[in-house]
């Protein structure tokens, strides 16, 4: 019996899903950035993309190749010979056919090339083109990691109002069994009741709402862990556990470059690169080569009778190569390398201005939200206590439900300004230490 209740837990085991626990934002970056699948497929991608180094390396080694071929000439060619070359009559002419109708020719060719300044010039920019490819996954880890952060905020802020709506739900729940009371003594009217029930249905639907936002803040973070939907993930860490925030001056953030304006410098680099290849297209190619081939030739095809001669054929040499016009091909080339290089310089320029506003509108929203978090706090607080001093008033019959009403809308106003303030921090805070390489 034991034994197939040991079997029956080992499979329950192996049946249900993972669970992942996150305990702080710190984790969940470092999660994001090693099982993100877009960062994955970037990663591969880049492997990928090293194996074209391979093959522009390749122009510039020697080339050695094996070839056959089988020739059927169906009509050979005919010369006209002077007879009298052979002692014969002036002015007649003897017809010679030359060649034989098979020919089957073997052989291997090798190409050294010597000078090759623009093949040269393509490898460095298939390496700056790699240089670009790591600098855009940067910029893509930068940008998931911006999101990893909104969401994970967004889904403990989403259970934090979860937690503050069903203690308002319970209030209204304790309003609504005092009016249901009075409303049987006929201490009030059906309209206050029906107000009271009212404000309970909506902090209800809140609560729906707040429970529906978390689970899909847990599901974008399932999505961007590279988790499957049906793993579990629990999220250990609660807002009011964060360590206390303070104020970033400018001179901190100057300090990092942000991978946006690498990515843009790395383009204008590379369009360098390109120009500068395309100037060196004028020079000439410079290449040694040899070939070596045995062939023969026959009347029928009988190729394997060893009785038959085979003729070798071997040749070496230099080729040398200079484009003297090309039908402007080669200006137009220049024309296009020298607008794209002032383009990226252009977009270089923007790109620095528009981070750095970036950067500074994210560290200004921090640090308002510092200062504006211990007022929120405090604001919160004493709604809290007013609260609940309305409500053992309105039980009393001291307070007037117009007036527990009022107390109550207040105190929700205070609970969103104050979660909303507490994420901004949080979120702003995040963001402010990705943008420091942290």
């Amino acid at each position: 019996m034991h034994r197939f209740s040991l079997i029956g837990l080992l499979f329950c085991a192996g049946t249900s899903s993972a669970q992942t626990v996150v305990a702080t934002v710190q984790e969940a970056l470092a999660l994001t950035r090693r099982n993100n699948p877009e960062l994955v497929n970037a990663r591969q991608n880049r492997t990928v993309q090293g194996q074209q180094q391979t093959a522009t390396r390749s122009v510039l080694l020697p080339q050695a190749r094996f070839f056959t071929n089988f020739d059927y000439n169906y009509s050979l060619p005919v010369q006209l010979i002077p007879t009298e070359l052979f002692g014969g009559p002036p002015g007649g002419y003897q017809s010679i056919q030359f060649g034989l109708p098979y020919v089957l020719a073997a052989g291997a060719e090798v190409t050294v090339p010597i000078i090759n300044r623009p093949a040269h010039a393509d490898l460095g920019i298939v390496e700056q083109n790699l240089r670009i490819t790591d600098v855009q996954n940067l910029v893509l880890q930068d940008e998931i990691s911006t999101q990893t952060a909104r969401v994970y905020h967004a889904a403990l802020l989403t259970r934090s109002a979860i937690a503050i709506t069903q203690r308002n739900l319970s209030a209204a729940d304790t309003l609504v069994q005092i009016a249901r009371d009075r409303l049987d003594k006929g201490l009030i009217e059906p309209l206050e009741y029906n107000r009271i029930r009212s404000v309970q249905l909506t902090t209800a639907d809140v609560l729906y709402q707040n429970e529906l936002g978390y689970v899909r803040n847990l599901n974008q973070l399932k999505l961007l862990f590279g988790l499957a939907p049906s793993d579990s993930l629990v999220l250990s860490e609660t807002l009011a556990s964060h360590p206390a925030s303070v104020p970033v001056s400018a001179v901190v953030l100057s300090l990092t470059e942000r991978p946006q304006v690498n990515l843009r410098e790395a383009r204008v680099e590379l369009a360098k690169r390109q120009l500068e290849r395309e100037r060196l297209t004028r020079w000439p190619t410079l290449s040694a080569y040899g070939r070596f081939t045995e062939q023969a030739q026959r009347r029928q095809i009988n190729f394997l009778n060893t009785n038959e001669p085979w003729y070798r054929i071997g040749v070496a040499g230099l080729q040398f190569n200079w484009s003297i016009y090309s039908g402007g091909l080669r200006t137009s080339n220049l024309t296009r390398a020298r607008l794209q290089l002032k383009l990226a310089e252009s977009e270089l320029a923007y790109e620095r201005n528009k981070q750095q506003t970036d950067t500074e509108d994210v560290r200004n929203t921090y640090n308002q939200a510092v200062r504006s978090l211990d007022v929120n706090r405090q604001n919160y607080e004493l709604s809290s206590q007013n609260v609940q001093i309305a409500l053992i008033k309105y039980r009393s019959g001291l307070f007037a439900y117009d007036q527990y009403l009022n107390v109550f809308n207040e105190v929700l106003t205070a609970q969103n300004r104050f979660l909303n303030t507490l994420s901004n921090v949080f979120i702003n805070q995040t963001i402010l230490q990705i943008r420091n390489g942290n």
